[in-house]
């Protein structure tokens, strides 16, 4: 593995930016990718040097299909990492978490960075997935059968969760839409970095036409503070012609109890570009 100070040096030929260095990890912008990325300085002899933003797990397999590109296998979790999501991780507060990767040489580094930046990654995971890591990490440590799988129908969009949300929205948040059947439970801050608690607050959540709640769940939009539709510039006017999305689109309700899940949600998922 090429240590940290190469890893730095290829950073530097990309011109990244925004060196910040904390107690456990460096902190750059990578304007090629327009996103913060950190080098780990407890990886040691560990492929988890560089730890990416959790929303290109999708393409962990295509990155360590290049020559050179290793990982351990597992998220890394680090708090001094405050630019990533947080997600529980063995513990009673929620941590910041990317995906580590380590390289045999700065050449299949250089690879590894100029892939990302050609790859626009949209911040989805299958729900099977995400259950079964919130399991191994002991998210569910002292529930009962009745409460796990309250929690676990949540992610899947299903059972009080869901009537929940009808309940408090009755028709799409923002499109009106009352066909209730085709609508989409979507939790605002993802089920993935939230605890038990926002995972089943109805407050954490939209309903949304399926075109919504896809750009909604992947970044590609989201809403201000006070409920208008924030798009992404990696979506162009045909595009949002074709799903039938307009710039006027706004929530049909803002309450203060869902402020923080927006905040959240504009600060770690939305893609602005």
């Amino acid at each position: 593995m090429i240590t940290l100070s190469q890893i730095e040096e290829v950073l530097n030929e990309f011109h990244a930016t925004e060196r910040h260095e904390i107690q456990y990890a460096i902190q750059f912008f990578l304007p090629c990718i327009k996103q913060y990325i950190y080098i780990n300085k407890q990886a040691g002899e560990k492929a988890s040097a560089l730890v990416i933003h959790p929303r290109f797990e999708g393409y962990k397999s295509e990155l360590l299909s290049i020559s050179g590109v290793e990982t351990t296998g597992t998220l890394n979790h680090k708090s001094s990492m405050r630019k990533f999501p947080k997600r529980m991780n063995r513990g009673k507060e929620p941590v910041p978490f990317g995906i580590p990767f380590g390289f045999e040489t700065k050449v299949s580094m250089r690879e590894f960075v100029e892939r990302l930046a050609k790859t626009k990654p949209y911040y989805l995971r299958k729900p099977e997935d995400e259950i079964s890591d919130a399991k191994e990490n002991g998210e569910f440590a002292g529930l009962t059968e009745t409460e796990i799988e309250r929690i676990v129908s949540s992610r899947k969009g299903q059972g009080k969760y869901r009537k929940d949300l009808i309940q408090l929205w009755e028709k799409c948040s923002v499109t009106g839409c009352e066909q209730i059947d085709l609508l989409k439970a979507s939790h605002i801050k993802p089920w993935r970095d939230s605890n038990n608690f926002e995972r089943l607050d109805p407050y954490n959540g939209l309903l949304l036409t399926p075109n919504l709640d896809t750009l909604f769940d992947s970044g590609m939009i989201t809403f201000d503070s006070m409920g208008n539709i924030v798009v992404s510039k990696a979506l162009d006017e045909k595009t949002l012609e074709a799903l039938g999305v307009d710039n006027s689109f706004k929530l049909s309700m803002i309450h203060e109890n869902r402020d923080k899940y927006l905040k959240y949600h504009r600060e770690f998922i939305f893609q602005s570009e």
